[in-house]
């Protein structure tokens, strides 16, 4: 017989997920085979199918099976999947801005402070990092599952095969974005070290993997060095793009969620990163 889990919504999270969306996208996939079935909806969640198999680890991650796995586990995503509608990242960190305060004065933030000071810092790397997304020439924009860090990866030696869970931030974005996003994630998640990001030679040879599976499935013909070098620069940049995302979403949980973790800290770290960062990935593409 079939496990079903329950999925419990976090205090005030509303805040940062459309509730209505992620059921709707959850079942969508379902549909297409991609994601487990929801059972049924309960006040505070709802109950969905189990996915065989272990979450990815610092080292798993990394073993080079399960990482072309992983990279042509993502582009059959981006190409099954028909996206609707703009890339999310613009209206979802405008409105999570508009619920973190102007000044940081809370306890929990006294680490964040030394990077960003307050909300107005924040907003000019957002407003910054926005504008160039806005002046790409020829996004590739997608479904995205925006969240692949190594907990929502299952991989299941029996079937050899590569699973996402948990889309409660999927939906459309540049695919940049997944890619960027996942390299910050070979960090790990309980202990971050992001001397762990993936170095440019081992990135191209992912994206390459990447790129293969999505020209066959798009029939785009062969994969170029060039196509390679093209996207490992947006994925770069993208990673600075994730690092606010995901600070800026730190910043909102630190006052309003009830989970024993360091909310304020982990903004810090992501904010601390993606200053140290930026001068280099900022202006790749």
């Amino acid at each position: 017989s079939d496990m079903i889990l329950p999925r419990v919504y976090g205090n005030n999270t509303e805040l940062l997920v459309d509730r209505k969306q992620e059921l709707e996208t959850h079942g969508k996939l379902h549909a297409m085979g991609i994601a487990s079935p929801v059972y049924c909806t309960v006040k505070n969640g709802y109950l969905y199918g189990y996915v065989d198999g272990d979450i990815l680890t610092t080292t798993s991650v990394r073993d080079e099976h399960v990482a072309r796995l992983m990279a042509r586990a993502m582009a059959a995503m981006h190409c099954k999947v028909a996206a609707s509608g703009s890339p999310i990242i613009f209206d979802k960190l405008t409105n999570w801005m508009d619920n973190i305060p102007e000044e940081f004065t809370d306890k929990k933030f006294t680490s964040l402070r030394k990077f960003m000071p307050n909300r107005e810092s924040i907003r000019v790397e957002l407003d910054a990092i926005l504008s160039k997304i806005r002046s790409l020439s020829d996004p590739e924009v997608v479904f995205c599952h925006n969240d692949l860090l190594l907990a929502n990866i299952i991989y299941n030696k029996v079937t050899d095969t590569i699973s996402f869970i948990d889309y409660e931030y999927g939906g459309t974005n540049h695919r940049s974005f997944d890619l960027g996003n996942h390299f910050n994630e070979y960090a790990g998640v309980e202990t971050v070290d992001y001397t762990l990001y993936p170095d440019e030679s081992y990135q191209k040879w992912w994206i390459r993997e990447y790129l293969e599976e999505y020209h066959q499935r798009k029939g785009l013909g062969a994969v170029t060095t060039t196509a390679v070098d093209h996207l490992y620069a947006e994925a770069n940049f993208f990673a600075l793009a994730s690092h606010l995302w995901w600070g800026v979403w730190a910043v909102i949980q630190a006052l309003n969620s009830d989970i024993d973790f360091d909310f304020g800290d982990y903004a810090r770290m992501r904010f601390e990163e993606y200053l140290k960062q930026k001068d280099r990935f900022f202006n790749l593409i």
